[in-house]
């Protein structure tokens, strides 16, 4: 099944780089979209108007670790931090992401 992974990622996964703390920058590919979610608005207000929700699934190889709170993607000049990551058995890691700079997207 890795291999597989591997071989879907070389071939359609986008060109992310991964930052952790303590740690170089990682140039890798993995998959990133935008969360579509019917239940939740993707603006809400705030002081200085409307703010943006937008979450992104991130989708990438196993053997490098992702952090919530620690890490963080950019992928298309856009910074994003993660809010949750599970390993998901030993193929890949699952992640759900937000813009880094919510106030500024």
């Amino acid at each position: 099944m890795e291999r597989e992974w591997r071989s879907l990622l070389a071939m359609y996964g986008q060109e992310v780089t991964l930052r952790l703390e303590g740690m170089e920058d990682r140039p890798l590919r993995a998959f990133l979209q935008p969360v579509l979610d019917q239940e939740r608005e993707q603006r809400l207000p705030s002081p200085l108007g409307q703010r943006p929700e937008d979450r992104y699934l991130y989708l990438g190889p196993a053997d490098i670790p992702l952090e919530a709170g620690r890490s963080q993607v950019e992928w298309k000049d856009r910074a994003f931090e993660v809010q949750s990551a599970h390993l998901v058995g030993d193929s890949h890691w699952w992640a759900l992401l937000r813009p880094r700079d919510r106030e500024a997207t």
